[in-house]
Parts: structure tokens; sequence; C-alpha cells
């Protein structure tokens, strides 16, 4: 069970079946929200990459943001995330994609506010991959990109990181690695 916690849609319980993902806790999606800030979060686009239950971009739909863009590999994930945009007549808002966020990163159509990445923990050549990546040329000049990893995933550059729970939340954000 994943109950949202902030904005229109405040307590509303998710309940993705349990073999769909390993959901983002609470606690690291409020950290989130809080890091990126409410200012930040209002009028942004965001991109919630291995979305699972799309907790998060979900989280940053019910607290303003203008569009999400949610990808995952797992066609009921996309199914169980486009329910939910069904069912609140959020669809405006959200694209949902069943297929690999680097290939939609590589056709960069738009330049994010605050990008959310949570791949499995196990796949460490992903990390190594989203390390390299120059994050100035995708994300907004001042944009935020937040990568979810287990206790063995060490990004390297220019990362800021905090554990919550089991999970380490790393982040950047632009305007500092400008």
């Amino acid at each position: 069970m994943i109950r949202l916690g902030r904005g229109k849609w405040k307590g509303h319980i998710l309940r993705p079946s349990s073999n769909l993902c390993r959901p983002t806790s609470s606690l690291l999606r409020a950290a989130l929200m809080d890091i990126a800030g409410r200012n930040h979060i209002d009028s942004a686009i965001v991109w919630d990459f291995c979305a699972g239950s799309g907790a998060v971009g979900l989280e940053a739909l019910s607290w303003g943001a203008s569009h999400c863009v949610f990808i995952d590999r797992n066609p009921r994930s996309a199914l169980f995330i486009r329910d939910f945009l069904t069912k609140h007549d959020a669809n405006d808002n959200a694209t949902v994609i069943t297929g690999d966020f680097k290939d939609y990163i590589n056709r960069l159509n738009s330049l994010p506010d605050v990008v959310f990445i949570d791949p499995p923990y196990r796949y460490t050549r992903l990390y190594e991959w989203i390390d390299l990546l120059q994050w100035n040329s995708i994300l907004s000049s001042d944009g935020i990109v937040f990568v979810e990893c287990g206790s063995e995933t060490v990004l390297q550059k220019e990362w800021s990181r905090r554990k919550y729970g089991d999970s380490y939340l790393n982040w950047k954000r632009m305007k500092d690695v400008r």
C-alpha cells in the first residue's frame, strides 16, 4: 500500500500488485519533495523513470507539477499509472510510456525541471550510465535530478546523498554544477 502524502491527492492510497515494483518509501518521497521545494515542483515538468507505481510522479502532479512523463519497462506499471490518471481526470497532465528511459533521453524534446530515477538496485551499469550523463544539457537551468539506490551503489560526480530507511536518495542541482 502506498499513500500519497501531499497536494490534491493527499491521503489517496495506491494499491499496485505486490510483484509490480519496489515502491519508493513515503519517507524518501517526502524528502525528495522537501529537497526540491514547493516552488520548484509547482508548474514543473517532471520525469519519473523506472516509475513502477508512479508514486513519485503522481505526488509531484498532486503538488502542482504541470506535466509528468512516466516511463517503465513493465506494461502493467504503465497501465496502473494510466488507470489512476484516468480516474482522476489527469491524462492531459501526463505522458505514460512503456519502454526504456534511455531512449527517451536520447530523443530529448523538452527540458525537465525535476527528474526522478529509481532503477532496480542490482542494475549497477545503469547507475554508472546515469552518473556519466551530462545532466546540465538535459535539465532546465535550475533543474534537479534525483536517483534512488541501495547501499552498494555510489554515484561519483557531484551528488548529494542521504539515507532513508534501506534506500539512499542522491541528487544534484544544475545551478550547483554549471
